[in-house]
């Protein structure tokens, strides 16, 4: 047997020329593969303001805008905006191998992703609660009070959804739905009395207040679920899982920097 201090100075002198490795290495940090090399391509809502839309020049901007360009700039990519339209859907597009992430306040409910083949959902990065936009002077505390009137909701969006079960489960007469692809023009159809209400995720409406005098947020309430109970509205990333270490990355970035979302 080789005595300790002869064992240790035979492993310096190896250390020393080269033929052992050393053990302390520093960590490489591998960046994920994405769509296209080197570049985070994400399918995004044009009309979502103040989560995701467009200048007229073309510049995406909005809490995901820069949530997910802060997120690009970390791992060294540079970012793709891809506007989609209609938000039907939306989901589905990182598994058909059109974006690495879907951005665009989509809830992570389990039908969109049963809906979703080829996508892996990212954690929460924000939870929403539903309101709407009417004019000022107009009321509207509860389902009760939409009674006769048309509102006005992106389709297939979980405010479609809950207004369609506020209708069914109180039993409301005489809603008339309407759809939209753009918010914006919608609140401007609440704002010129053309419709009652649009109806959309807090934030959303909180925004487009700021941008019509005359408009108001009413009815802030959390989602109606089929089963009559309250449910909450977590917002989640549909992300491209032949994409190699994209979700864990997000994942990481989210956890750190979830409570900057929006500020």
């Amino acid at each position: 047997m080789i005595r300790t201090p002869l064992r240790a100075a035979i492993a310096t002198a190896l250390v020393g020329s080269g033929l052992i490795a050393q053990t302390a290495t520093a960590r490489v940090v591998v960046p994920p593969t994405t769509l296209v090399p080197g570049t985070l391509t994400v399918c995004t809502y044009p009309g979502f303001a103040p989560f995701t839309s467009f200048t007229g020049k073309g510049a995406w901007v909005g809490w995901d805008a820069s949530f997910l360009t802060a997120f690009a700039t970390q791992q060294g990519l540079a970012v793709k905006p891809v506007p989609v339209d209609p938000f039907d859907g939306m989901w589905k597009r990182p598994g058909e191998n059109q974006c690495d992430i879907a951005a665009a306040g989509i809830g992570n409910e389990p039908a969109r992703r049963a809906q979703s083949p080829g996508t892996t959902w990212s954690i929460t990065y924000y939870t929403v609660i539903r309101a709407f936009a009417v004019r000022r002077g107009s009321t509207l505390t509860g389902p009760q009070d939409l009674a006769g009137r048309t509102v006005i909701v992106t389709k297939d969006s979980t405010a479609d959804q809950d207004i369609r079960q506020q209708i069914r489960q109180h039993h409301v007469k005489g809603v008339t739905v309407r759809y939209t692809d753009n918010e914006g023009a919608a609140v401007k159809m609440v704002s010129q009395g053309k419709v009652f209400a649009y109806g959309g995720g807090l934030g959303s409406i909180q925004y487009q207040a700021k941008r019509f005098r005359n408009i108001k947020v009413a009815w802030p309430h959390r989602i109606l679920l089929p089963n009559g109970k309250l449910g909450t509205e977590p917002f989640s990333y549909p992300v491209r899982s032949a994409d190699t270490g994209l979700v864990e990355a997000l994942n990481a970035f989210i956890a750190a920097n979830k409570s900057r979302y929006g500020k």
